[in-house]
């Protein structure tokens, strides 16, 4: 891999089979000139962007601070050991942009609150603490005091680049799997032990159905009318219960629970009550 062009000491651009690439990696450039070949021991992260999110990313890369970009490499690299795959390469563009002008915004005394903090830290406690490691690096690399808010943010955008939504949809994804989540409590009355595998399995149900929803997507119907029949009965708390999120998603998003839809909820929080 040759330099075709010197970005700054931690990013170039060169040519892979004849595609450009931004390539990134702490000190990877220095001392070096356009043309030369590259250390491949010093490379870090090869971007593999479309044209047009390439573009968005060098524009970005010459109105930001560069070392913005490596700790949002540090924080991303911690943030796919969370997950099977990799998380969407569009959290590059994102994230630094946002922890870019997070640190402007502060430095300027100027701070925005988020509405969503502590449910983004019951609903995503990896992806918050993630985020929260992240923002300590960010405090100490640039000698800055973000607000702790700031890990909503950045948990979100994470959240974000794994399920591949935007934003706003990720925060509608948030409201509506706590309000379900809060339905089953107040039901029961129930202190739900968030570490219990029962917790988790019913919280990843719940961001899927929301994902799905929001994105107007519904299971196909499957289930037998004698098998929900038989779980309703079986299950008869945990069904009156579904009956309460069923009302509520349906004056609130104009959602008809399915029948599947009602065998998974009453499944999970069956369990749960476990």
């Amino acid at each position: 891999m040759k330099i075709t062009k010197i970005l700054n000491n931690n990013v170039v651009l060169s040519k892979i089979n004849g595609e450009e690439r931004i390539v990134m990696g702490n000190g990877l450039a220095f001392g070096k000139k356009n043309g030369q070949q590259l250390e491949r021991s010093k490379i870090e992260k090869v971007f593999r962007l479309t044209s047009e999110d390439q573009e968005r990313m060098l524009t970005l890369l010459n109105e930001i601070n560069q070392d913005v970009l490596l700790i949002t490499e540090k924080i991303i690299k911690s943030a796919n050991q969370l997950y099977e795959s990799p998380v969407s390469e569009t959290i590059y563009i994102a994230l630094t942009d946002h922890i870019n002008y997070a640190i402007e915004r502060t430095r300027d005394g100027f701070d925005i609150k988020n509405p969503l903090l502590y449910e983004i830290r019951s609903l995503y406690p990896k992806e918050y603490e993630v985020a929260q490691n992240g923002l300590h690096e960010i405090n100490h690399y640039f000698n800055v005091t973000l607000p702790k808010d700031e890990i909503g943010f950045i948990a979100m955008h994470i959240v974000n680049a794994s399920l591949d939504e935007n934003i706003a949809n990720i925060y509608e994804i948030t409201k509506i799997t706590k309000s379900m989540l809060d339905i089953v409590r107040y039901h029961f009355n129930l202190a739900i032990n968030e570490d219990e595998l029962n917790y988790s399995r019913f919280m990843t149900h719940l961001k899927f159905f929301s994902q799905r929803l929001i994105s107007h997507q519904s299971l196909n119907e499957v289930t037998d009318e004698s098998l929900l029949e038989a779980l309703k009965q079986k299950h008869a708390k945990s069904d009156a219960c579904v009956d309460k999120i069923a009302d509520f998603l349906l004056k609130h998003y104009h959602h008809q629970l399915s029948n599947d839809e009602r065998v998974y909820l009453i499944l999970h929080i069956a369990r749960l009550l476990k």
